[in-house]
């Protein structure tokens, strides 16, 4: 393939694996952002002497031999991790790690002292979740007749819930216990989805044992990783955008920063270059766009120059709404109340009327759950010697139905640290430094007309904008793609756009 000149507009970790895979294989690759470093929504806020991350960002496939430490390795990229867990609390109860370790099934015994009329359920839906990781195991593997077998008569034990929502599957196991099916559904809110229009499928992989112990083990029945863990980059994940621009760099790709791209140039059907926003046009073999799809076509590129199956994803794909973050510095630990450092606090059980309120501009105000995080669990550097970094968190409507977040914004902040100091005693009378975060702070760090913070909603069935564009020598990565949120699938969705990339360019 002959060396081509590659325009990237956005320096998320969409665009940076991209850019790096182009690099490494010797194209030209200039890299140009509205902000100042790379990273998008993984870059730090900094307030006070303190540093947070945009949210916990515990993430999967991070340990060594899994899928995004390989890949990264190739690029030449070391660093190191941290595996954690996450704690869950609700209303009446909490499945918050035992002191001591009590083995792989701890939340399944826990769930069925809790809910002795719901034991069949439990362990119904454990050997769901069995045959599903099964599954995920084997596609990890090198394809053999085996392998077909033992995948094959894994789907056959789920087979019969495959036409089923989170809904339907939870009402069916648990009898419509809404606490119980809170434990499993409630983290579809974090992605602004309604369990009835998710595919059951999914809530084993949201929902993965080792994601709330670190210490079960990884290896099963003598078959290494195969568990997935999760982990955050040690000393914070904006390692990793600075990691993937230094290896961009070292290949003489170009980060050009503080630049407005203002249109993707397109004649005969063909993306020929970039229009920055002082009016200089610059000239490219190839453009990948990222970040919000509509934004960037409707705006950058322009509907007249897709077809209309294209236009009607970009219709029909519904973008999450916000997060409201209250990040604060503290002279104290408060870990001696929270040990661990994440901790989900569901307060409602009603999932179905949370994300209808939160489609509608109605915010919660903390009254449905939020989270409470410890930055520097991980990143000790993220606070001065002594003391300590605490993230509250909820997500909220992008825009409110009455009032806006920027006079709203310091009220909705103390509710949250009143809701937080319940679990982390006197917190407020230790607070050094604040840093509130709305929707309008992330619309501005994104470059979107609509803080989406994850991506799309992932609804069942729903079609996103694919990584292959109706221009030709046009690509879109990012969270809004094909792909889905979330980092390490960005990831991989980027390394796919690039192999397709390659598929579309070998003969030339």
């Amino acid at each position: 393939m002959k060396r081509r000149k590659i325009l990237i507009i956005g320096a998320g970790l969409g665009g940076l694996t991209f850019g790096a895979l182009a690099a490494r294989d010797g194209h030209e690759v200039v890299l140009y952002d509205r902000n100042h470093e790379p990273g998008g929504v993984v870059a730090l806020t900094r307030e006070g002497g303190f540093s947070f991350e945009q949210g916990p960002l515990i993430l999967s496939d991070l340990l060594p031999s899994e899928s995004i430490c390989s890949f990264l390795q190739e690029l030449g990229i070391c660093l190191e991790t941290v595996r954690d867990d996450r704690g869950l609390s609700t209303r009446d109860f909490d499945l918050i790690r035992p002191k001591e370790y009590a083995g792989p099934n701890w939340r399944k015994e826990k769930l069925k002292e809790l809910f002795p009329e719901e034991a069949g359920g439990i362990d119904a839906y454990y050997r769901f979740y069995d045959a599903l990781m099964e599954i995920r195991y084997q596609s990890s593997r090198r394809d053999s007749p085996m392998k077909r077998i033992l995948m094959g008569l894994a789907f056959l034990k789920v087979r019969k819930y495959q036409d089923m929502t989170c809904e339907e599957f939870t009402d069916l196991l648990f009898h419509g216990n809404a606490k119980l099916k809170l434990v499993f559904n409630g983290i579809l809110a974090d992605f602004c989805a309604d369990p009835a229009e998710v595919q059951c499928f999914t809530l084993p992989f949201v929902n993965t044992e080792t994601a709330f112990d670190k210490r079960i083990p990884l290896d099963h029945k003598g078959r290494e990783r195969y568990y997935g863990g999760f982990a955050y980059f040690k000393d914070g994940c904006q390692k990793l955008p600075e990691a993937l621009l230094g290896s961009i760099a070292a290949h003489d790709g170009i980060f050009v920063p503080d630049t407005i791209v203002e249109n993707v140039l397109v004649e005969g059907g063909r993306a020929r270059g970039i229009r920055l926003a002082d009016g200089t046009e610059v000239d490219g073999d190839v453009v990948v766009g990222c970040g919000s799809a509509r934004d960037f076509f409707e705006k950058m590129v322009g509907l007249e120059h897709l077809d209309e199956g294209y236009r009607r994803i970009l219709r029909e794909c519904r973008p999450m709404e916000a997060v409201f973050m209250v990040h604060l510095g503290v002279d104290y630990d408060p870990r001696r109340y929270q040990e661990q450092s994440l901790v989900y606090y569901y307060r409602g059980y009603d999932l179905h009327g949370a994300v209808d309120r939160l489609r509608n501009g109605i915010y919660h105000e903390g009254a449905d759950g939020y989270l409470i995080y410890f930055p520097d669990a991980h990143a000790p550097g993220f606070a001065p010697e002594g003391y300590h970094c605490v993230t509250i968190y909820t997500v909220c409507p992008d825009t409110l139905r009455a009032g806006d977040w920027e006079t709203m914004k310091d009220g909705y902040a103390d509710q949250l640290i009143a809701l937080a100091e319940e679990h982390l005693p006197g917190l407020s009378k230790h607070i050094v430094a604040k840093k509130i975060m709305t929707a309008l702070d992330y619309r501005k760090m994104t470059h979107m007309s609509k803080s989406s913070f994850g991506g799309l909603v992932p609804i069942w069935g729903q079609k996103n904008p694919p990584h292959v564009t109706p221009v030709r020598d046009l690509y879109f990565v990012g969270q809004q793609s094909e792909n889905g949120g979330g980092v390490p699938i960005v990831i991989n969705g980027a390394r796919e756009a690039y192999r397709k990339f390659q598929s579309m360019h070998r003969s030339s």
